[in-house]
């Protein structure tokens, strides 16, 4: 018997189903206009963007089933489940449901992310270090539950349409952003809400104020948890601009030593959209 780490696609590990991290992702389903897309590893995400981009109706998403759940938890290895904020996606209700239809004596674990993306992927990192440090299940429990508390996520995206159309965020917010050219700096609630933090005109003038933002956040959480030293940003279809974020993150912080960039997939590609960057820290 082991442990088993199982996360919703939410979560935007490199290279999905081909990562090396050993990791079973559950795909949600993505439906644009007539074209429903399962959020496998197998989306063309550039083609995702162009297909929002002309299409005159919302994009909706589908989380998983609890039966997709139940038959990635069954068997006699212990699970731990990671979903985005149940704030956003019926996830991790369905996950939860998942766990009390399973078969086979391992425990499950369900844990709400409060965030999603790279807070996702940072969540995931964090259990497997501490699965190969030995520690127990129960252990691995408490533990996960504290960073999921503690653990905070900011973003910036060059449009906010879909959020808005998906009743993420205040339409008002949206317009004026778009109408003044400003760059909402935004973040989670502390219980898996999206929130507004700031406002900054023009995107790098927005980025460079979230690497302070991020940067004093870490300074300001290492008093109590110093061995937070590690970040991830996702980014949808803007590498360049992540990797000057991370440089600007490393050069400029004490506290961060190690800064993950991954790209997004099909779920997050939808509400990140294009040119859109999350940070879980």
């Amino acid at each position: 018997m082991g442990i088993k780490i199982i996360a919703d696609s939410c979560c935007d590990l490199p290279g999905f189903y081909e990562n090396d991290w050993g990791v079973t992702l559950i795909p949600l389903k993505i439906t644009v206009d007539s074209t429903t897309y399962t959020d496998d590893g197998s989306i063309d995400t550039l083609g995702l963007i162009d297909h929002m981009r002309t299409s005159p109706s919302s994009p909706s998403t589908a989380c998983p089933s609890p039966s997709d759940y139940a038959d990635a938890m069954s068997g006699e290895d212990d699970v731990f489940v990671v979903t985005l904020s149940s704030k956003l996606s019926g996830s991790y209700q369905s996950a939860r449901a998942g766990a009390e239809m399973k078969s086979g004596s391992g425990r499950v674990h369900v844990i709400d992310s409060q965030s999603a993306s790279a807070g996702e992927v940072l969540l995931v990192r964090n259990l497997l270090r501490m699965v190969r440090d030995g520690l127990s299940f129960s252990e691995i429990s408490v533990r996960a539950e504290k960073l999921a508390d503690d653990m905070k996520t900011f973003f910036v995206l060059q449009s906010l349409d879909n959020l808005i159309k998906a009743g993420r965020i205040n339409r008002l917010v949206g317009q004026l952003a778009s109408i003044l050219h400003m760059r909402p700096i935004m973040g989670e609630d502390g219980a898996g809400s999206i929130v507004l933090l700031e406002k900054a005109r023009g995107t790098q003038n927005a980025l460079r104020r979230l690497a302070e933002i991020v940067v004093d956040t870490a300074e300001k959480a290492a008093a109590s948890i110093p061995a937070r030293d590690t970040l991830v940003i996702a980014h949808c279809n803007c590498l360049e601009r992540a990797q000057g974020l991370r440089e600007q993150i490393l050069r400029t912080s004490r506290v961060i030593r190690e800064v993950l960039v991954v790209p997004t997939g099909g779920l997050s590609t939808v509400y990140a959209n294009d040119g859109g960057i999350v940070i879980g820290y």
